[in-house]
């Protein structure tokens, strides 16, 4: 593994790799985090390692400092590129504004609206966008969402009409509510376990019907 620090612009590295890979934003209160992995050959990454990994790039005065942590495998390395931004700094960057054809966002009562459409920066196979926070991120448009994460999928066929719109609450945090269920039932499970192996058979059966429909009535709300 090594780590360095490196100043690059973003959209030189997604015209470089011909791979696919992921672009991950973490969202807080005064901060927006940035990380871009590629998962490169070892052949792609011996090729662009003068652009990719030296300090030979080309830079101008809106590129930023991006830590680098290199990862190498048996068949690949994996490259990742990141960058902590204040809200104000992230919004005017040139990395975002040169992908993006449209960049609306708006903050209001603590409130963050984000919508960003069109994407110009597609040289590899895909691109995934991830988006994730400790506050509640609703009204979402994401191709797939699991628990607060909220990824989209950008190929050569929506490029060109991909719209990623969001709004992050930093009034509220994201509260779990399918792995506080998933906890409670285990605990509910074993609790029945232990009661009906001191039970009487005879008894025990009724109860296991009791507890069953117990447990089916409050997990079907």
């Amino acid at each position: 593994m090594k780590k360095t620090k490196f100043i690059l612009i973003i959209i030189f590295i997604l015209f470089l790799t011909g791979c696919s890979s992921n672009y991950d934003l973490n969202l807080d209160t005064d901060s927006i985090d940035e990380k871009l992995t590629i998962n490169m050959t070892k052949e792609e990454y011996m090729e662009n390692y003068d652009t990719l990994i030296s300090n030979k790039s080309v830079f101008d005065d809106n590129s930023v400092f991006y830590d680098i942590d290199i990862i190498d495998n048996v068949d690949n390395y994996l490259v990742t590129y990141s960058h902590s931004y204040d809200h104000e700094d992230y919004f005017n960057s040139l990395n975002l504004n040169s992908c993006f054809n449209e960049i609306y966002h708006d903050i209001y009562s603590n409130q963050e609206t984000i919508n960003l459409v069109g994407f110009n920066c597609l040289q590899g196979d895909s691109l995934r966008v991830i988006v994730d926070s400790k506050y509640k991120i609703y009204n979402s448009n994401a191709h797939i969402v699991n628990g607060n994460k909220n990824i989209w999928d950008i190929d050569s066929n929506n490029k060109d009409n991909i719209n990623i719109s969001f709004v992050v609450d930093y009034n509220k945090t994201y509260f779990n509510k399918d792995l506080v269920l998933s906890i409670l039932l285990i605990i509910v499970l074993i609790c029945l376990v232990a009661i009906l192996f001191k039970e009487k058979k005879k008894v025990r059966r009724k109860k296991v019907w009791f507890y069953i429909h117990v447990m089916i009535t409050l997990f079907s709300h």
